[in-house]
């Protein structure tokens, strides 16, 4: 049952690094999703949920610029839940080993890319001679190329890794654990705060700071000041239509 778990898991894993490639965009790739499928899997659906939740808001705010290789946050995100359900480790600590792991697999999303190149040129000499066949070919290889090079890693972190983590744990002084998860509850501002830092301008400045206030000092809930925002924001957008078209 744990084989069959560890190649359904990293099969989620290969799947959502796909998505957007040649699945279509059906948000496999987002924390929330993937942490509720390996949750489905390992047989802790509410685990699996919670953290999720918990993990989109620590990786939201990762965005690509241009070739940039980012952390993997797929492996983060699978891994950190496998762990905690499989291992038995608590969700705050397993959060926040997220980042390392996602760190270790950064290079996963390298490898595949320089070896890919090689079908670069073979691709063009093969639309020179309008030999379409060989097009497709080469497409799916490198997509096999891509599977490979995330699926394997993945299944060893699975099969060899929750067993040596829990070793590991076991070893860790209490006084650790209780820093990963005071860790685990600053990560999911730093997720936001990394958005923020796209999306910031002197405009949007005055709303966060209200929606803060609203949280902190009103106590009103995610739900109500989502619900405000979205309100101010399209009384906002009528207004700079309206202004625009005068």
């Amino acid at each position: 049952m744990f084989l069959i778990q560890c190649i359904l898991v990293s099969m989620v894993h290969v799947l959502s690094i796909l998505d957007g490639r040649i699945l279509g965009q059906n948000l496999l790739n987002t924390p929330i999703v993937e942490a509720t499928l390996v949750g489905l899997i390992c047989g802790d659906v509410q685990t699996g949920l919670v953290m999720g939740a918990t993990l989109q808001l620590i990786f939201m705010g990762f965005v690509g610029i241009g070739v940039t290789s980012l952390p993997n946050s797929s492996a983060g995100t699978i891994l950190a839940v496998a762990f905690a359900i499989m291992s038995n480790l608590t969700p705050d600590s397993a959060i926040a080993l997220s980042m390392p792991i996602a760190l270790l697999f950064q290079p996963c999303g390298i490898i595949p890319r320089i070896i890919n190149n090689v079908w670069n040129p073979k691709c063009d000499a093969a639309a020179e001679r309008g030999d379409f066949k060989a097009i497709e070919r080469y497409y799916w290889l490198g997509v096999v190329i891509f599977a490979i090079v995330y699926f394997v890693p993945m299944f060893l972190a699975l099969y060899f890794g929750s067993g040596a983590v829990e070793t590991i744990i076991n070893f860790i002084p209490e006084v650790v654990m209780n820093g990963l998860t005071k860790a685990s509850s600053v990560l999911p501002a730093l997720g936001i705060a990394l958005l923020m830092n796209y999306i910031m301008d002197k405009d949007a400045t005055p709303f966060i700071f209200l929606g803060f206030i609203l949280a902190a000092f009103l106590g009103v809930n995610s739900l109500g000041v989502a619900g405000l925002g979205a309100v101010i924001a399209v009384v906002y957008y009528n207004m700079v239509q309206r202004k625009a078209n005068e």
